[in-house]
């Protein structure tokens, strides 16, 4: 895995779903649903399907899409993350991802699994980050990530109440 940062998307991988998005689903969309991202990285193989026993394998995958969820939140600004391997295109007239409290639950259990495995680094995922000297920034990413999707699922789930 060819990472320069220890969040999701300053990594290979991370970004390879972000161009995946763009060229599948948003090109020239100015909003996207967060489900229907899901459901295209699931036919993509790109993330877990639903129900699926073993997850670790998607780890990455789930915290580069909640990092993307919680990046067009805030800033909404990508261009910092394009690179000569990475144009990003299609996400250009992006300004908005909502969500769904379904949505949401999938991505703040799955942070949770992994936030669950650092003590133990039982998960290949987590064994990385071990062993890099930004192990202790990758932590505090990870609790970050946690806390920003289970605000925005505790905001999403009380709205639709």
């Amino acid at each position: 895995m060819a990472c320069w940062g220890f969040h999701a998307l300053e990594s290979d991988e991370g970004l390879l779903l972000l161009d995946r998005i763009g060229e599948k689903l948003a090109a020239g969309k100015q909003s996207l649903k967060l489900a229907d991202i899901i459901a295209l990285l699931r036919s993509e193989k790109l993330l877990d399907p639903e129900g699926a026993a073993n997850t670790e394998d998607y780890d990455l995958a789930v915290l580069a899409l909640s990092e993307f969820y919680d990046r067009m939140q805030g800033e909404k600004d990508l261009s910092a993350l394009k690179n000569s391997r990475h144009a990003l295109a299609g996400l250009e007239a992006l300004e908005a991802v909502s969500a769904d409290p379904e949505s949401l639950a999938f991505l703040h259990r799955r942070l949770q699994e992994i936030q669950d495995d650092i003590d133990s680094c039982e998960r290949s995922y987590a064994t990385f980050w071990l062993e890099a000297a930004d192990y202790y920034d990758w932590v505090s990413y990870v609790d970050r990530l946690v806390e920003a999707i289970g605000r925005e699922k505790a905001a999403c789930s009380a709205a639709n109440a």
